[in-house]
């Protein structure tokens, strides 16, 4: 059963379907958008730290040592892994990418069954291209 409506944007801009949800009564918590510039890591600060390990290679004392530097690190979310929380098809997976490598948003609600309908039509009466549901 389709859950997700989608439809590519030139410019991510997505005041117009906001407010047609709005109007329509739909909630509007699930709208949202992947842009082109968007990073598919994400940098994390502070969740890990050298308290323990210092750069030189010795070992800090926790209340000895005075010095506190956050380290940061990266966590892998491929795209294709955010567009696969989309229920996008495999087959369908390297159109969204190209669309998002030429600039375009791709835009996307959840949706319940009984409001996936409306959603849609929603979608397709705004400026996007492509709409579908999955």
């Amino acid at each position: 059963m389709s859950r997700v409506v989608t439809g590519l944007s030139q410019n991510g801009d997505v005041k117009a379907i906001l407010k047609a949800l709005t109007d329509a009564g739909l909630p509007t918590d699930s709208l949202s958008v992947i842009n082109p510039d968007d990073s598919t890591e994400g940098l994390s600060r502070g969740l890990i730290s050298t308290d323990i390990l210092t750069s030189d290679g010795g070992t800090g004392v926790p209340g000895i040592n005075n010095t506190r530097r956050s380290g940061s690190f990266f966590r892998n979310e491929s795209l294709p892994d955010r567009l696969g929380d989309l229920e996008i098809p495999d087959s369908e997976m390297d159109n969204y990418v190209e669309a998002l490598e030429r600039g375009r948003s791709i835009v996307y609600c959840f949706a319940q069954p009984d409001t996936i309908d409306r959603v849609e039509a929603i979608f397709r009466g705004s400026d996007l291209a492509n709409v579908r549901r999955f």
